[in-house]
């Protein structure tokens, strides 16, 4: 009998670490479907396009809309001061296009130019493809630097994310993460800066954060 108290003893205080751990990953839950909330400092923006209306969360002070010519099918998310202090530009922004049918099937084609990327290009303009942006739905998404001006070079995010309805696309050069002064040929070989990246941290939870809502209402006929 003695030997099978220690068990009980374990098994007893597995229970209460699963007890203990279970509001943490309730609230996890919570977080992950957008339902809390957001902390201070930041908030929750809309892009109503039809079809393709999506939710966020982003630094607070910021601003969402929809873009002309095509209000229903594209929308972008400006906030002019969300680095205050950086050298080359204190903006965060990106546009988003919006595309019917299954993103596994549609973004795929809507990046074939980033999959084609050779690999001397690929070093020469230190580009990467991450892997799942956002755990609901299926993602692509490539980092490079523009190589057709001089330094210092953007480094730009394009992405394409969506389920099995719909898909939104990254638009107008990307996502702007930050500038890369070296040339080319001294970047072979070296690591990525993390000041040319600066925007990729608060890009990636803008990404985790976004969810499709339903469409927008159906503007009411003239009289």
């Amino acid at each position: 009998m003695e030997k099978v108290r220690p068990r009980r003893r374990l098994a007893l205080a597995g229970a209460w670490v699963a007890l203990a751990l279970l509001p943490a990953a309730l609230n996890a839950r919570v977080a992950l479907d957008g339902d809390t909330t957001p902390r201070n400092g930041m908030q929750r923006y809309a892009i109503s396009m039809r079809g393709c209306a999506v939710e966020f969360v982003a630094k607070a002070g910021g601003y969402a809309d929809l873009a002309e010519p095509s209000p229903s099918l594209f929308g972008y998310f400006r906030h002019n001061n969300h680095y205050p202090k950086d050298r080359y530009d204190r903006a965060l922004h990106f546009s988003i296009s919006c595309h019917a049918g299954a993103a596994k099937e549609i973004c795929p084609k809507l990046m074939k130019a980033y999959r084609g990327v050779d690999k001397a290009h690929a070093r020469d303009i230190q580009f990467r493809r991450l892997g799942e942006l956002n755990p609901r739905y299926y993602s692509e998404a490539y980092i490079e630097t523009w190589s057709a001006i001089a330094p210092p070079r953007p480094r730009t995010l394009a992405f394409c994310m969506g389920d099995e309805h719909r898909a939104v696309m990254s638009e107008n050069g990307d996502v702007l993460l930050g500038y890369d002064p070296r040339e080319l040929t001294e970047t072979r070989g070296k690591a990525v800066w993390k000041r040319s990246e600066r925007a990729l941290p608060d890009v990636l939870a803008i990404m985790r954060s976004m969810r499709f809502v339903p469409d927008p209402p159906a503007p009411e006929p003239p009289r």
